[in-house]
């Protein structure tokens, strides 16, 4: 007794009556916790009324509600008793009781069951009428019966100590899981529907037992096992239920299971053989990071130990596939051999491949304590695995395509993730991520800065449960194998596309901060911007641009500077002189963003790379202030020409003007669209296609024709750049033809040494004496702190 008991009572001999009143708080009785008890006992004359109600907990936290009623009088007893166990199962039996003595004087008991009512999970079963007679080591059972539908448990016969009498259990539908809920069995899940005969003869004297069962939609530990057919025996020199059973599946799937259950000894031992067997309950082991698993298994395994401590030993060959749904990823596992140790199970070099038969090497645990409370430490060797497919946004702000070099350690238990990344993306790879948002951080020009805030990850999207604690530690070595994309405006579908290399180091934390350290190095890239929701103009950063993190990628340092060419710009928009009035030339446009992240620091610059400097320099004597120079960007990017500027502004000079610029503006716009089209047609990351339509200074009649191509092959490793076409109305003796081209193959994957071969069309104005100029050379790149560093290996 754990707290006071209080006990009432009251005797009057005058009124023959009795009043026994009970309370009880908390008491312990044959190892079970029982908690506000409550027993009434009033008699009066000859008649007695007595009640009780008690709640039991049960070892699962769970707890019952018990209670019972009795009326008895002249040898009569009603009686009902209740049960109320919370979300499982609920009911109260009635039934009627007399006593006496028959011609032998034996004291006898008849009781008549009433019909009533039991709810058991959310199924409602019928208790119909039946008759038990009871003498000492004799019952006689006529007909009970417990009925849903058609399930049903219907119970007749003797029982007692000869071996001429028997019962008779009949078993139609039963649930499993019912049955084992009501006896509180959850060491190991078992489900199914049940069927069959059982006998039980002499009970009370010399017994013995049999049973054929068939279930059907057998599973173990939620994993399908087929149709069970089941062989059991009472085995009474060791006290023992034994089970000779076999489970087939219908395809060529068959577990033969062999064993015992003692309830004597609180004992299980039962061996499995697995031919073929699916292997879906193994799910029930790795639910936490895989979301289906489907396969066949050859092996033996053993399922003993008490009740209480259960345990699973043996091996398994496994073939099959397993869906990662976080990653979209499905591996398949072939002839991997699968071993189990008590409270473990083992992954040995267990090979993994995905959709396109690359592999990767899981070893590592899966810990438990006795099928409860698991946790893992496994780690995956990747080759050119694929880690990560999702296609589209969906609800989330990124989606990809990697495929990644390294290792992978994933460690972790119930509300606890953590992962330990070292791998390089190799080729194929490709991030995007939405960096879009309606919130503007800077507006310069026409373009349109989006908060930072935006690109850190969705703690949501990476863990279902926001209470559980997930740690990310990453080792990425970037190299130009991968592209990311980052989406910069959603309505117009402006991308930055880019590639490079750095050596990156994060650590993430979904409930506290995200710090990312290393420098990022532009490799190639481009920017497609919209210029007013109208005209899309490509950028293509130079190379080496920089993004330098150091912790909160807000503060991430940025130097870059990318470029678009505008061809065929006329010089007598400037009036810089009259040698200039016939000349058109290239003139990339310069976009420098420097700052960091949180607040870029943009500006613009000009480059004429077919002139020379004398002509740069009185050309940029016209363009003498930043204000100046901003316009003339803008115009161009726009129109396609420069800005007039000048003191000429007559009528007919003003419409001359005007003309050639909507002319320009036309052609740009039929330019973009053509570009816009020949991007959707041809879905390919790796490469780009676009076309170019330039106006010259007398609109149509001399303008160039452009088609433009850059992309990439051999894993990355070939490196194309071209600009082919044609020139009308010619001047001087250069060709029609444009072939411009720039080829590299990177000898190195980082891009350190490379061959370089390229072919530019010189300017036909400014240059006589030769149409093109080609070159072939070798590029080595090394960064270096000394001389030392730079001559050495």
């Amino acid at each position: 007794i754990r707290r006071p008991l209080l006990l009432r009572t009251n005797v009057s001999d005058a009124s023959k009556s009795m009043v026994v009143e009970c309370e009880a708080p908390l008491f312990i009785y044959d190892g079970a916790t029982f908690s506000h008890a409550n027993v009434n006992l009033h008699s009066h004359a000859d008649s007695l009324i007595c009640s009780a109600e008690v709640k039991k907990h049960q070892d699962n936290g769970d707890i019952l509600d018990l209670s019972t009623r009795c009326n008895a009088a002249d040898n009569l007893v009603d009686m009902s008793l209740g049960w109320l166990n919370e979300g499982k199962s609920r009911g109260c039996l009635n039934a009627t009781s007399s006593f006496g003595k028959n011609s032998q004087g034996v004291t006898y008991a008849h009781v008549v069951v009433k019909p009533s009512d039991l709810t058991i999970g959310d199924k409602t079963w019928l208790v119909k009428s039946s008759d038990i007679h009871y003498t000492p080591k004799h019952i006689d059972i006529r007909e009970f019966t417990i009925a849903h539908d058609r399930q049903h448990i219907i119970v007749n016969g003797t029982a007692s100590a000869s071996k001429s009498d028997s019962l008779h259990i009949d078993l139609n539908g039963i649930d499993v899981r019912y049955v084992l809920d009501l006896v509180n069995f959850h060491s190991v899940d078992f489900d199914g529907s049940a069927s069959g005969k059982a006998l039980i003869v002499a009970p009370f004297g010399d017994m013995s037992a049999h049973a054929d069962l068939t279930v059907r939609d057998f599973l173990f530990e939620r994993g399908r096992m087929g149709v069970l057919s089941a062989n059991v025996n009472w085995n009474k020199q060791e006290s023992q239920i034994d089970i000779d059973a076999i489970a087939n599946d219908g395809d060529d799937a068959r577990t033969i299971i062999k064993g015992y259950v003692s309830p004597k000894r609180d004992y299980i031992d039962l061996g499995i053989q697995a031919d073929s067997t699916h292997i879906d309950f193994m799910h029930s082991f790795t639910e936490s990071f895989i979301s289906e698993i489907d396969g066949r298994a050859v092996g033996k395994v053993r399922l003993a130990g008490p009740l209480s401590t259960i345990n699973l030993t043996g091996q398994l060959v496994v073939n099959g596939s397993a869906m990662i749904s976080p990653l979209n990823c499905r591996y398949t596992l072939d002839n991997d051999t699968v071993t189990f140790v008590p409270d473990e199970i083992e992954l040995k070099n267990a090979v993994i491949r995905d959709a396109y038969g690359n592999a990767g090497y899981v070893n590592g645990f899966i810990h438990h304590k006795h099928l409860t409370r698991l946790s893992y430490d496994l780690e995956v060797a990747a080759d050119n695995l694929l880690a990560y497919d999702i296609r589209s946004f969906g609800d989330d702000t990124f989606y990809g395509t990697v495929f990644a070099d390294g290792t992978v350690g994933i460690h972790g238990r119930s509300g606890y993730l953590r992962m330990d990344i070292d791998v390089t993306p190799r080729h194929g790879s490709t991030f995007v991520y939405n960096a879009s948002t309606n919130d503007q951080i800077s507006n310069q020009e026409f373009i349109k800065w989006n908060d930072v805030t935006s690109l850190i990850p969705n703690s949501s999207s990476l863990i279902p449960n926001s209470s559980s604690d997930m740690f990310i530690n990453f080792n990425i070595n970037c190299t130009p194998e991968a592209t990311i994309r980052l989406l910069m405006d959603s309505r117009t579908n402006d991308y930055i596309t880019m590639q490079g290399n750095g050596m990156l180091r994060a650590t993430y934390y979904n409930k506290g901060a995200f710090n990312l350290f290393g420098t990022y190095t532009l490799a190639h890239g481009t920017y497609g911007i919209t210029i007013q929701n109208i005209i899309k103009k490509n950028f293509t950063f130079r190379e080496g641009g920089t993004f330098v993190f150091g912790g909160n990628p807000y503060d991430a340092t940025l130097n870059l500077q990318a470029i678009h060419t505008v061809n065929g710009v006329s010089l007598a928009d400037l009036n810089v002189g009259n040698s200039f009035t016939n000349n058109t030339i290239k003139v990339n446009c310069l976009m420098n963003i420097g700052g960091i992240a949180r607040n870029p620091q943009v500006s613009f610059d000009l480059d004429m790379p077919t002139v020379s400097s004398d002509e740069k320099q009185m050309i940029r004597s016209v363009l003498n202030s930043e204000d100046e120079l901003n316009q003339q960007v803008v115009y161009l990017l726009g129109i396609g020409r420069f800005y007039p500027t000048g003191t000429n502004n007559s009528a007919s000079r003003e419409q001359s003007e005007t003309s050639l610029a909507m002319q320009s503006l036309l052609s740009g716009t039929i330019s973009s669209q053509i570009s816009s089209v020949l991007n959707t047609v041809i879905k390919n990351d790796n490469w780009n296609f676009g076309a170019n339509i330039s106006t010259g200074d007398e609109g149509w009649n001399n303008a160039e024709y452009e088609g433009t191509v850059n992309g990439r092959l051999l894993n990355n490793r070939l490196l194309i750049n071209g600009q082919f076409g044609y020139r009308d109305n010619v001047n001087t003796a250069n060709t029609n033809f444009i072939g411009d081209f720039d080829i590299r193959y990177l000898l190195m994957p980082n891009g350190n040494l490379a061959l370089k071969v390229y072919n530019q069309t010189n300017d036909r104005y400014f240059t006589k004496s030769s149409l093109n100029t080609q070159g072939v050379g070798i590029i080595m790149k090394k960064d270096f702190r000394s001389i030392i560093d730079l001559f050495g290996k």
